[in-house]
């Protein structure tokens, strides 16, 4: 039931149902507006904020992450430098093959070339130890066994002691020393085994 009536012109009260109406959408743009501006600009200094402690945070640990790196790359020197030295160190107990055959060089000019080698045969020439159950006959690691031929015996005499003088072998033994039968000048064959 009505209680009031309403005189006003029709285009009046629309003009003003529609004022109302624009305001009170408006207002709630406005709020609505607002407080999403409110939240991305606490969200903004938020992120803003911890950005600065972030940056400090890194700043700080910055001498503690060159400190690391510092040590990761110096232990991988101290990594490869051990690699280098247990090289250096195997390369060091190795025995030398040129230092071998210079040995035996000299022994050999030592004879006027009354003596030449002929064979040179070495068994394991890094070897450092020798079973015990070897056999004498048998070939030992680090033996260096040379035959050739000779003019006279005291050529191959020689030879043997300049050998036994290199200091380079522990043990240095004449195996055969034998005149060659057959035509032609006298020849000795021989054969000496050197243990180093």
């Amino acid at each position: 039931m009505k209680t009031a009536l309403n005189l006003l012109p029709f285009a009046y009260r629309r003009q003003w149902l529609l004022r109302r109406r624009a305001i009170q959408w408006s207002t709630l743009l406005a709020v609505t507006l607002s407080a999403i501006f409110v939240v991305r600009w606490y969200k903004g200094h938020e992120q803003h904020t911890l950005a600065r402690q972030l940056d400090a945070i890194t700043r700080a640990g910055g001498p503690t992450q060159t400190m690391l790196r510092e040590i990761t790359r110096m232990r991988t020197q101290i990594e490869r430098l051990q690699h280098h030295q247990t090289m250096a160190q195997e390369l060091e107990q190795q025995r030398q093959v040129l230092a071998l055959l210079g040995v035996i060089g000299e022994a050999a000019e030592r004879t006027d070339g009354r003596l030449r080698v002929l064979d040179c045969h070495v068994v394991d020439l890094q070897a450092t130890e020798v079973a015990e159950n070897m056999a004498d006959s048998a070939q030992r690691p680090g033996t260096v066994t040379l035959a050739g031929v000779a003019l006279d015996s005291p050529a191959v005499a020689e030879f043997h002691d300049g050998l036994v003088r290199s200091g380079l072998f522990a043990d240095v033994k004449l195996i055969k020393s034998n005149e060659r039968t057959g035509m032609g000048p006298e020849l000795y064959d021989y054969e000496v085994r050197c243990e180093l």
